[in-house]
Order: structure tokens, then sequence, then C-alpha cells
């Protein structure tokens, strides 16, 4: 069998868990490939189609903030069902979740975002790794790589159990829970946070060296540079990825800046 599947990844959760399921899909004897959604990507309409069109299952992976997928990953999904095709084969589809406080988004909301894609949901299963934003308060928790690790275990574990699902035609159909109910209340939220987001990031311009890793890492181009400074646009998906990866630690939220030496940046799951 062939595995495809669209991801997006903030920091590297997401991402982690994708290579991890592909490495399990190819130990098995099966194909496996990844495809970031990232504008800089720039897959045409007519390579999407493709790939799907040649898979025997398609996935889609993205971190989940708080009870919503985010916004870069809806639009993608909204794209998948303008290019469909009159007459298109349906295709079964897992969806792999990466969060790191609470998932409370669940299958049946991802069931509404597919429906006329084509894709048939034959699996949801949730991967609980760590948060990406590195808190400045006094009494915040230090980054714990143990329990990181821990986590990573068990996530791997889990897309075993993914795998071996998939291969045997059964369903893994997993999030559902109580923690699902708050979030109609969170997604009532969520959206107007996420649109303001860029507001609240800027540049430290005392520690910030030029070096454009911002600009050219942005997966959705809402980060530019000119003669004036930096720009932060309303294309902003609020993954954070800009914070966590600057060199020198520079980008600042709500006007703070936080000492990289002091608050280290998390980077995505290492082994």
């Amino acid at each position: 069998m062939k595995f495809s599947t669209f991801y997006f990844s903030g920091t590297g959760n997401t991402r982690w868990a994708v290579e991890t399921f592909n490495a399990i899909i190819s130990e098995k004897g099966h194909q496996a490939a990844m495809f970031s959604i990232d504008f800089g990507e720039k897959l045409s309409d007519e390579r999407i189609q493709e790939i799907v069109r040649e898979a025997d299952c398609i996935g889609l992976a993205n971190p989940i903030y708080g009870g919503d997928v985010p916004p870069i990953m809806k639009g993608f999904i909204d794209r998948l069902i303008a290019i469909r095709q009159p007459g298109q084969t349906e295709k079964k589809a897992f969806v792999i979740n990466t969060f790191g406080y609470v998932n409370a988004f669940g299958p049946n909301e991802m069931e509404k975002l597919l429906a006329g894609s084509g894709l048939v949901q034959t699996a949801y299963v949730n991967i609980h790794l760590c948060n990406n934003v590195t808190s400045t308060k006094p009494d915040a928790k230090p980054f714990d790589q143990a329990l990181l690790h821990k986590r990573m275990g068990q996530g791997k574990a889990e897309l075993g159990r993914l795998a071996d699902s998939l291969l045997s035609g059964k369903k893994r159909i997993k999030g559902h829970g109580p923690q699902t109910m708050i979030g109609t209340m969170i997604r009532k939220k969520v959206p107007e946070a996420i649109a303001g987001h860029y507001q609240t990031l800027g540049v430290h311009l005392e520690t910030c060296n030029r070096c454009m890793v911002c600009v050219n890492n942005c997966p959705t181009g809402s980060i530019r540079f000119d003669g004036d400074g930096f720009t932060f646009l309303p294309g902003c998906t609020a993954c954070m990825r800009c914070y966590n990866f600057c060199p020198t630690g520079s980008i600042t939220m709500d006007g703070v800046y936080a000492d990289p030496q002091q608050f280290p940046r998390y980077q995505g799951p290492m082994e």
C-alpha cells in the first residue's frame, strides 16, 4: 500500500509524528511519503491531485490549537474540496494530531471539515507531545526533556497501532471524550485569537542580526522586511516558528524580549 500525508508542522512536533509513522510503514514493507503544505512548497493543484490519485490512503497531520486546527490546514482542506474532480474516487483518510496541553477538537469536527473532499476518515489519532511556547512567567516550569521522551515513546506506540489498523483495513477513531465538550466554546475564541496573533509579534532590534530566518521560514509568507524594518501580516497562522527558530531569540511577544539563555526555545522532538 502507498500512504501519502499532507502535513503542517509549526516547530516540529507534527513533522516528527509523520516521519515516525512513515518509518513504521516502511519497516512493514509499504510505501509512505509526506508533503508539507507550507506556502513556500508551492504545491500546485495538479500535483495535489496526482498525489491523491496515486495513493491508497491519504493522511492529514497538524497540531491542534486548543480546540481547532490551524488556519493553514483549514485552507488546504478547502482547497482539496475545490479541486476535487467530478467522478473522483473516494479515498480512505487518516488524521494525525499533535498537541501540548489538551485536544478539544475531535473526530466529529474533522468529519465536518472533510465533507465534500472525497476523503473518508477511517482513522483519527492524537499524539501528546509538548507545548511549543516558552513561558516567561516567573513561576513557569522549565521544559522537561524526560517527559517529552516518555511521550515520544507513547506516541510512537500509538502510531504503530495506527499503521497496523490501516494495513488491516480496520478503523481507529480516537479522541472522543469529555474534552471535546468544551471544544465548541474554545473554537469561538480561537479564530479571533489567531487572527490577531500577528499583532503580538515584533523584533528586538538590538539583538537581531538580520539573518532573515524568520522571513524565509514563515509557512504563510507573513513576515516582510524592508528599509523600515520588519512587518508581520494578518496571514500569520500562529505557529510560533519564527519565535522558536530565531538564532538570536529576537522575536518578541507583546513587546517582551525573552533572553534565549534564560528562556530556551522549543525546537521540536529530539531522539
